[in-house]
């Protein structure tokens, strides 16, 4: 695979990664840390705007998970100061971001100290005052995993909510930028104890797509499509019940065009696939899916991101026992316009990356984790948020 060049050295305590060398097959500034917490930052987001971005993760820094935002200006420099948005005595996991106006909006759930679960949504001004927050469910079931996504001023977002018998289903609904609910939600179909990554993306028409993998009527999981449109939901299963996981879709659309990225277990390993097609084709995804990892460890956290004409992919991949992210670039037919790009190249294992279009090419974010003696869980892993720019 070809690198992207960027040698680097990471301080073990504070993960400072500096770029050395840079040999490039196609331009990409070198990558930068983001987050200050000298102690965990995971699982980022990213939203960009017509003049800078902002990135979104939850940190330990406070010795509880909060919810923190970074503000980046155009040239991917910060705009700003941290964010902390969130003072809770729960703890505050896996922040989705999006853009709203001179606003962004940030779906996470709360594990309050009983253990229970509730996803929130929530608006603040780009400089970090706060202007609402409300909980995603109506009542008090367990709901967890949120996305949210920013359409004609309005918020869409996806979560998924346990009944009172413990079924699990995914839900949606639309918000207004002031924080009133377009109605009630909108059950998009089964989920299951293992349903922990929902994608969304919305159409030109304003109509709502939802991916995620579920155990529902099938073998193990496989990956499935909600649609919410004119107030119908469409539910279609993707991909094929073989008998092996297919786990953690991401999907982005060009007009009526989809690319689908997930990892597979077909291959006896986890491996990273594309699917390309028009969005109505899409079901069953394997005719139009091209396998894009061979390695022999684990491919895995791929999400996918359509600029014009071109789409970009990044996910993380494990070598010699260390994760790397890597990047690569296709166009409309799925056709690779370049060889894969390592874009990291670190002691420390660089996790689940996030990317959006930017400019001429992508903006990628992702996690630097440092394990602890126990490995990724124990409570002395570090981690910080790295971000750079690939054309």
């Amino acid at each position: 695979m070809a690198a992207c060049g960027c040698a680097s050295e990471l301080d073990m305590r504070l993960l400072v990664l500096s770029c050395t060398a840079l040999v490039l097959l196609t331009a990409c500034a070198p990558p930068r840390q983001v987050s200050d917490s000298g102690f965990g930052a995971y699982a980022v987001s990213l939203a960009t705007f017509d003049d800078g971005l902002a990135l979104a993760w939850y940190d330990t820094r406070h010795g509880n998970a909060e919810i923190y935002v970074r503000p980046l200006d155009a040239a991917g420099g910060d705009a700003g100061s941290e964010l902390r948005l969130t003072t809770t005595e729960a703890q505050s996991f896996e922040a989705d971001i999006a853009p709203l106006g001179g606003a962004f909006a940030v779906a996470w759930y709360e594990k309050a100290p009983d253990g229970a679960l509730r996803a929130q949504l929530g608006v603040w001004s780009r400089d970090g005052a706060h202007r609402w927050t409300t909980p995603l469910a109506i009542g008090m079931q367990s709901s967890r995993i949120p996305v949210v996504r920013s359409f004609g001023g309005a918020l869409f977002c996806a979560w998924v909510e346990a009944a009172a018998d413990g079924s699990e289903t995914v839900w949606a609904g639309w918000w207004e930028a002031d924080g009133r609910r377009r109605g009630p939600p909108v059950a998009l179909g089964r989920a299951c104890a293992t349903t922990w990554n929902l994608n969304a993306a919305i159409a030109d028409s304003g109509g709502a797509l939802v991916v995620f993998d579920a155990q529902a009527g099938t073998d193990v999981e496989e990956l499935f499509l909600a649609t919410l449109a004119d107030g119908r939901v469409t539910l279609t299963q993707l991909s094929t019940d073989d008998g092996v996981r297919s786990k953690y879709p991401d999907v982005a659309l060009a007009g009526t065009d989809a690319a689908l990225t997930w990892f597979d277990e077909r291959d006896g390993n986890r491996e990273i696939y594309l699917a390309v097609a028009p969005l109505r084709a899409l079901s069953p995804v394997e005719p139009h899916a091209r396998r894009i990892t061979n390695t022999a460890g684990e491919s895995i956290g791929a999400y996918v991101a359509w600029n014009r004409q071109r789409i970009g992919l990044a996910w993380s991949d494990e070598i010699d026992g260390n994760f790397e992210v890597y990047f690569q670039s296709f166009d409309a037919g799925n056709y690779p316009q370049a060889e894969p790009q390592r874009l990291t190249e670190t002691p420390t294992n660089s996790m689940i990356p996030a990317i959006k279009p930017w400019r001429d090419g992508f903006a990628v974010a992702w996690d630097e984790v440092t394990p602890g003696a126990a490995g990724m869980h124990d409570e002395t892993t570090r981690a910080e948020v790295l971000f750079m720019t690939v054309r």
